[in-house]
């Protein structure tokens, strides 16, 4: 493996370079943009479970590319310190193994090293030149974040600590020239060196700030939290990271700082020390109670992150599932249907019956995979682009979902009730769909021992938002499955007993996002099912 960059994981900020150099990568490597996708979500994942539950953490990026092998891979190596990691159980590392073409954990008394490896399709030829200017544009990338920045600077004064050691003053004139605080600590909790700025700021310097504890800085109530929090991050050898407010001395106002401590490994793999800096966030702090306080910045504030959040998840849905829903995926398939309809019909006397067995299964498999696209390209298209909103009165809503399931409803001998619906100003298609899902599955899962009766009416809840409940006497669910079953390809129940795709729920959480709405339910076995879907109050 050729090594291209390498990423230290400590926070959740880390994140976000990961995210980008892989993306990065990839791009450089040729691979399409939702492979690229696809590629840097199984790193993240990775990365988010080793900031989670290890310590002393690094991603290294590189590329196998032997000139013997045709096939070329980009490798993603997770190092961790945590021996243990692999007894916490966490469906990161799942979902991830899913992503790429090959994924090894391997666990040695230093810890644990993951790997993952993502084929780099076509047969053009990378040779060490290239990956040289690779190499170069990782080293000439620009900072994403302060974040990013001071912590490429204090990585840059590690390294110069380092070949400096014969020399404090040097030493101490770099750190002093840097506009925050910089200090070491031994596991006593004793400063060994600080910066300029430590007694500049807190107007003690290092001996009196060892012998009172830092009590004067600190507030008395965190003071002993503080302490509890370093003595647990000494015995578990694991990076310190804390907000905390420190007193300054020039205005006596307590200042919010970034405390971050990361251990100094020996060749013997004992902690020499500690090596850490403090960051003024207080303008970040200030900033987030300001939003809190104030209602207008808080609903633009959460506005954008919807935004994001909804972009996020139309890029990831559209790229993962349009393409494998598109014509070029459907007309094999409906030749397949075809066929296969075909060979049944015309041969199927001259065919003994475990042949039978066999097209009867074939016939059913693609039938349910000619739905399963169907429903694909149905979720795919749910988005905002060129839609209207429409004043729409939802019992004509709810009358033309209930003639599409007619059959349905009569073949089971159903009662739909719908009381005294809203106008509300909605999507009307979408809409449409949203109580066709609902009324399908309230007759689909019902009892055999009674005839379904499904209920449909709106009610007022006390923020003024309007209540949509589909409520049926079906079989129901436990709900310890609640959080999983508005997600797509979840299913509750067996595909031999209740036919169907796992996508029809799905969509209906997708629909009300689009609405800026909720949905829930509610259930005993046995019993039937509550769905509450949930839309803004009207204007």
């Amino acid at each position: 493996m050729q090594e291209i960059t390498r990423i230290t994981l400590e926070t959740d900020m880390d994140l976000v370079l990961v995210h980008k150099r892989t993306m990065k990568l990839g791009e450089l490597a040729g691979l399409s943009l939702a492979a690229q996708t696809t590629f840097a979500t199984a790193v993240s994942e990775v990365a988010r479970h080793v900031i989670e539950y290890g310590y002393n953490a690094a991603l290294v990026l590189g590329i196998r590319a032997d000139i013997k092998d045709p096939e070329k891979f980009l490798i993603a190596k997770v190092f961790d310190r945590n021996v243990n990691l692999t007894e916490k159980i966490n469906e990161n590392l799942v979902y991830a193994r899913k992503l790429v073409d090959q994924f090894t954990l391997d666990r040695t008394d230093k810890g644990v090293e993951i790997t993952l490896e993502f084929k780099i399709p076509g047969s053009h030829k990378i040779i060490s030149s290239r990956i040289e200017q690779w190499i170069s544009a990782f080293s000439v990338e620009q900072p994403l974040s302060p974040y990013d920045e001071i912590k490429r600077k204090n990585k840059q004064l590690h390294e110069l600590a380092e070949k400096l050691k014969d020399s404090e003053t040097q030493y101490r004139e770099v750190t002093n020239a840097l506009p925050l605080m910089i200090f070491s600590l031994n596991d006593e909790g004793e400063i060994l060196y600080s910066n300029s700025w430590l007694q500049s700021f807190t107007g003690y310097d290092a001996h009196q700030l060892n012998e009172n504890k830092w009590k004067p800085i600190l507030r008395e109530e965190e003071f002993s939290i503080a302490w509890e929090f370093w003595w647990q991050h000494v015995a578990e050898r694991k990076p310190f990271k804390r907000e905390m407010e420190l007193r300054n001395q020039h205005t006596g106002e307590f200042i919010w700082h970034l405390v971050s401590l990361t251990p100094v490994m020996s060749e013997t793999a004992n902690i020499s020390y500690w090596t850490g800096s403090m960051v003024d966030i207080h303008a970040h702090k200030v900033m987030e109670q300001t939003l809190r306080d104030n209602k207008e910045l808080q609903e633009t504030k959460l506005l954008l992150e919807e935004k994001v959040k909804e972009l996020n998840r139309s890029n990831q849905e559209l790229e993962q599932f349009a393409y494998a829903a598109s014509h070029d995926l459907q007309e094999p398939l409906r030749k397949i249907v075809f066929y296969s309809d075909y060979l049944n019909k015309h041969y199927a006397e001259q065919t003994d019956e475990r042949g039978k067995l066999y097209f009867g299964n074939m016939m059913s498999a693609s039938q349910r995979m000619t739905q399963l696209i169907h429903d694909l390209l149905n979720f795919s298209r749910i988005y905002r682009e060129n839609l209207h909103l429409v004043k729409t009165d939802l019992n004509i809503i709810a009358s033309e979902a209930m003639n599409d399931l007619d059959l349905a409803i009569k073949a089971k001998h159903a009662r739909v009730e719908v009381i005294s619906l809203p106008v509300l100003s909605v999507y009307p298609m979408q809409m449409r769909q949203l109580f066709q899902n609902l009324l399908s599955n309230a007759i689909k899962f019902s009892d055999e021992q009674r005839s379904p009766v499904v209920k449909v009416y709106a009610k007022e809840n006390a923020e003024q938002q309007i209540q949509l409940i589909f409520e049926d006497n079906g079989v129901g669910f436990e709900e310890k499955y609640l959080d999983k079953m508005f997600s797509l390809f979840q299913r509750l129940h067996s595909r031999e007993k209740y036919a169907g795709t796992g996508i029809g729920l799905a969509m209906c959480k997708k629909i009300v996002d689009l609405h800026n709405g909720s949905i829930t339910a509610s259930s005993q076995p046995g019993i039937g099912a509550k769905f509450i879907v949930t839309l803004p109050p009207v204007a």
